[in-house]
């Protein structure tokens, strides 16, 4: 299964955002500075028209078995902020939600 990087920060943003909902009126919250996401991908080149070049994030068992893969680390250093700009707030079990 090929999971793009594109695909992947969609899914922690997906995550970053329930984490904000399930945060409504806890006590404690933890302010997000940064997310530091560490994943192997495999860049592989498309001969199709329009093809380019992909990023695909690997899974646990994941390898690259195209002729043209070569496998990577990529670190992304997020920076979690609102809509607005604002700060991204977590309670202490999970959970984030908007600073009043």
């Amino acid at each position: 299964m090929e999971i793009g990087l594109a695909d992947t920060i969609k899914a922690l943003r997906g995550e970053l955002s329930t984490a904000m909902a399930d945060g409504e009126g806890q006590p404690v919250r933890l302010r997000v500075q940064s997310v530091k996401l560490d994943v192997q991908v495999a860049v592989t080149a498309s001969a199709e028209a329009g093809g380019g070049v992909k990023f695909w994030v690997l899974t646990a068992d994941g390898k690259a078995t195209e002729a043209t893969s070569t496998t990577h680390t990529v670190s992304l250093e997020l920076t979690a902020e609102t809509a607005d700009g604002g700060p991204v707030l977590t309670d202490s079990a999970r959970g984030a939600r908007l600073e009043d």
